[in-house]
């Protein structure tokens, strides 16, 4: 049975890979980790790691270590004038990205927080959507040239909100201050901080709330669940029930 891709995200797997911008070479754009016309919550990142398409020693994956489709296992050198099969063959390899080799080491990390409100990635009831869908390297915080970080939000971001006014996502967590910052920069969306700052031995965060993208309600952190200082699992735990308080009294009310 073909996939039938959304013509949006088909727009989006055709866009040339921008010149001088630290893309992974023959990597390809992830429009979600998971299938985002079933999910109905959503965690957001900065971008795809390095991870997702190569080894520690930057050797492409392939064979059974590959997590999603590259230029190279489609036999292609670019998707702008890939076959409708071709473009179909990427979208449903990120649609069961967890039933294959996910990063576990990173979106496990993330896992609490969708299980205290119901949902996984392993059941396909939430997904990870990125505000730039290219794996860059190096990593997002190491790119040398704060505009070429700024270009890559700015042209990534549009698609970004084409997918969630276009698909069924209800909650939107938002992982990390440099997120929160750029949906701050968003029209359309309404955030809030909340005053209560959560402490756990050496680890803090600030919250915010609100509502944006045809209502979806909105929650985010500011610490990076994976990479920040002094995250413990007991911090994560705390953090999950945090979110689990806050979300009801978000989608009945608004903000």
């Amino acid at each position: 049975m073909t996939t039938i891709v959304p013509a949006y995200i088909e727009a989006r797997l055709r866009q040339p890979i921008p010149a001088g911008h630290y893309v992974v070479p023959d990597s390809t754009p992830v429009v979600a980790f998971g299938d985002v016309r079933s999910a109905t919550v959503a965690t957001l990142g900065l971008n795809p790691s390095r991870n997702e398409f190569q080894d520690r020693q930057g050797n492409l994956l392939s064979g059974s270590r590959q997590r999603l489709e590259t230029l190279s296992s489609l036999g292609l050198s670019s998707l702008v004038d890939a076959s409708d099969d071709k473009i179909a063959q990427v979208f449903q390899g990120c649609n069961s990205y967890f039933a294959h080799q996910p990063y576990w080491t990173w979106f496990g990390q993330l896992e609490p927080m969708l299980n205290t409100i119901n949902t996984s990635y392993k059941t396909g009831t939430a997904c990870h959507l990125d505000l730039v869908q290219w794996a860059t390297n190096p990593v997002w915080a190491k790119i040398p040239s704060q505009v070429v970080r700024e270009q890559l939000i700015r042209a990534d971001t549009i698609f970004l909100q084409q997918q969630l006014q276009s698909e069924r996502i209800q909650v939107l967590l938002l992982n990390g201050k440099s997120v929160i910052q750029a949906l701050l920069q968003m029209q359309h969306v309404q955030l809030q901080w909340l005053p209560e700052t959560l402490v756990h031995k050496t680890a803090k965060t600030q919250l915010v709330v609100g509502r944006g993208f045809q209502d979806v309600a909105i929650i985010g952190w500011t610490v990076n669940i994976q990479s920040s200082f002094g995250i413990s699992t007991d911090f994560r735990q705390m953090l999950a029930h945090k979110v689990a308080e806050l979300l009801p009294t978000l989608q009945r009310s608004g903000v």
